[in-house]
This record gives C-alpha cells, structure tokens and sequence, in this order.
C-alpha cells in the first residue's frame, strides 16, 4: 500500500510494523516516514468472469488489510454473537440459508463458498484468513472446502510443507 500523506510505498512488513499490538478495535497502521495514521489495502484480482471485485464481476477486489487482533475479533464476533431473527429466535450472526430454520454455525459459514463472494465484508475477513496464513505458513486448504463440488480438500501434513 501507499501512505496516503507521504506517497511512501508501504510493503507488508511495514504495514504490520505501524499496527498498535493487541489493538482490536485500530484498523490503522503507522507510515515509517511521516507517522500518518491510515487504514491499509490491499487488492485481489483474477480472470475468472464470475469474481465480484469493488466495482462489480470481473473487477478487483479491494480489501482492508486488517490486523490479526482485529481480525481474531471480527471473526469471533461473526461466529458468536447471537442474531435475532424475524421469528424471535436467536441464533449465530453471520451467513444463513434462505430457509430461517436452517442455518450454520462457525466454520460452517466461513468455508462456505457464499461466504466470500462479492465485496463486502464477508469477503474481506475471509481473502485476510488467507493473507495471514499464507505470512504464517499456516495451511489455508480447508478455507476452500466446498470450492469443489463432490471432492474432500486433502490437507498437507507438516512434512509436504
């Protein structure tokens, strides 16, 4: 990303360098150069005709570039927190079938393919899962479960890593 105020490129180090540790609630990070505040992008882009980016299908996806602590309470705060729904019932927030008895819960949701598309928040929490584990070498296949219509994702073990 680049610093809004000072034009200076910003690569991921830097980015994660400017978070406030243990800040759940700054979505900002710090410029090396000139200390503005900002909340850092970044974009996500394909050639599949199907993938909804910022601006419609076929177009890049710009995403926030969220902190692990923020991240960590987004998605804690998707899979806990109770919802009321038309009927009175509380269930899990997050994404629900459109038959209001049914829904699902925790990861459920996340690894669901509807979960990520488009461009709204959904799909940010879940390109910045990948963004994380990717940095963390931690095995991300499992968020593409269901990708795959009649296949079970494998996941590597430590050794084919």
């Amino acid at each position: 990303d680049t610093c809004p105020k000072c034009s200076c490129v910003l690569d991921q180090d830097y980015i994660i360098l400017g978070w406030k540790p243990c800040d759940t609630k700054d979505y900002s990070t710090a410029c090396p150069s000139c200390k503005h505040r900002f909340v850092p992008k970044f974009s996500v882009s394909t050639d599949l005709p199907s993938f909804e980016g910022s601006q419609g299908k076929g177009t890049t996806l710009y995403c926030d570039y969220l902190s692990p602590w923020v991240l960590l309470r987004e998605i804690r705060s998707l899979i806990s927190k109770p919802n009321t729904t038309k009927r009175g019932l509380s269930k899990p927030q997050g994404l629900y079938r459109n038959d209001s008895t049914n829904y699902q819960l925790g990861i459920e949701k996340i690894i669901d393919p509807a979960f990520r598309e488009g461009s709204d928040i959904n799909a940010t929490l879940w390109w910045n899962l990948i963004v994380t584990f990717a940095r963390f070498n931690i095995p991300f296949t499992f968020l593409l479960q269901g990708s795959y219509q009649d296949q079970q994702l494998i996941m590597p073990t430590l050794e084919e890593m």
